[in-house]
């Protein structure tokens, strides 16, 4: 495996009036799980195209190991790659999909076969080796393509992208679990590559939120969620997102604007600031007690407030919300963050 490290990474499209991708800087540890998180239009297919040497930058630089492969293609530099659809051959067995980059390449027959029991192992494929890939379901089809891109000793990254964008949902958690599990066990590098936040903060080490701006943070799951860097991250992150109010309203001086996760926030009937109740939505209950969201109008805009719903609370209602907890910015970025005693 490799440590990965963009360097003052740009590229732009021939013809095109501006860069796709501007001044990128990050390394991704050998061995690390990396999710690249951002919306459509973030340029995250150009940046998977780089690193895999389909295309080549503009200027700066990619290096493995500290080995500049900016102008090497993708076969020099040992990259694999899962795509959202699994690309096997169906009319191989799985055992034959798996050996199939090893023959290609003239390994020897004891590594094939060394690598393709290793796979099969750490996949749980060995009941499946000898079925034909046609008669797979998509999750176990998705399970041997990962196995195809880790089965090669020497490869030196792996690139998913958006892996699960076509699994269903109620085995998306199945397949990423493996995933991380593989990962961890083979300590493959991985960049994961998507737009959904959850399967981002799930399975990666680190995160790193990439905008049409650029790359505007990199870090733990705990803190790209909990210490956003940059607003557009406190909004983009979480289910729902931060809320955002005038600093002022909270009587933060030094900044322009505040955002609080919705279960830093509560009901407090003496709180100054205060809204109507404009909806709830029950997410579960805890020891009989019901959870959810409570959505408040307030004249600064609306706010989320998640916990214990009372029951005496109701829409129309005009309540107080009291903030534990909060992040504070100046255009755009983050200045401070605190707790309110």
């Amino acid at each position: 495996m490799a440590a990965i490290t963009l360097d003052h990474l740009c590229f732009r499209y021939p013809g095109a009036a501006q860069d796709t991708l501007s001044d990128l800087r990050l390394t991704v540890a050998d061995g690390e799980a990396h999710a690249l998180l951002g919306a459509s239009g973030a340029g995250k297919t150009t940046l998977l195209n780089l690193l895999s040497g389909l295309l080549q930058p503009t200027s700066g630089r990619v290096l493995f190991d500290e080995v500049d492969v900016s102008s090497q293609p993708g076969r020099a530099r040992s990259v694999a790659q899962v795509f959202q659809f699994p690309v096997l051959y169906e009319s191989l067995s799985v055992e034959d999909n798996l050996a199939f980059p090893l023959r290609v390449r003239k390994a020897s027959r004891v590594l094939i076969e060394q690598r393709v029991s290793i796979i099969c192992e750490e996949l749980e494929l060995n009941h499946l080796r000898q079925t034909k890939s046609a008669m797979l379901s998509l999750f176990e089809k998705q399970l041997v393509a990962l196995g195809k891109a880790l089965v090669r000793p020497e490869v030196a990254l792996v690139l998913l992208d958006e892996p699960l964008t076509a699994v269903e949902p109620k085995i998306k958690w199945r397949l990423r679990q493996s995933l991380r599990r593989v990962q961890a066990d083979l300590g493959v590098t991985m960049i994961y590559v998507t737009h959904d936040q959850t399967e981002a903060l799930t399975f990666a080490d680190r995160v790193s939120v990439l905008t049409t701006q650029g790359l505007l943070q990199t870090g733990t799951p705990e803190t790209i969620y909990n210490a956003p860097a940059h607003e557009y991250v406190g909004h983009f992150v979480g289910s729902p997102g931060m809320n955002f109010l005038p600093a002022s309203v909270l009587h933060l001086a030094g900044a322009e604007r505040v955002g609080f996760r919705s279960e830093w926030a509560e009901l407090d009937p003496h709180s100054a600031l205060r809204g109507t109740v404009a909806g709830q939505r029950l997410q579960g209950t805890r020891d009989g007690v019901p959870y959810g969201w409570l959505t408040v109008n307030t004249v600064h805009g609306e706010v989320v407030v998640r916990g214990k719903l009372p029951a005496d609370v109701l829409v129309g209602q005009d309540v107080g919300i009291r903030v534990r907890r909060y992040v504070a910015f100046e255009e755009g970025k983050k200045v401070a963050e605190g707790e309110f005693v």
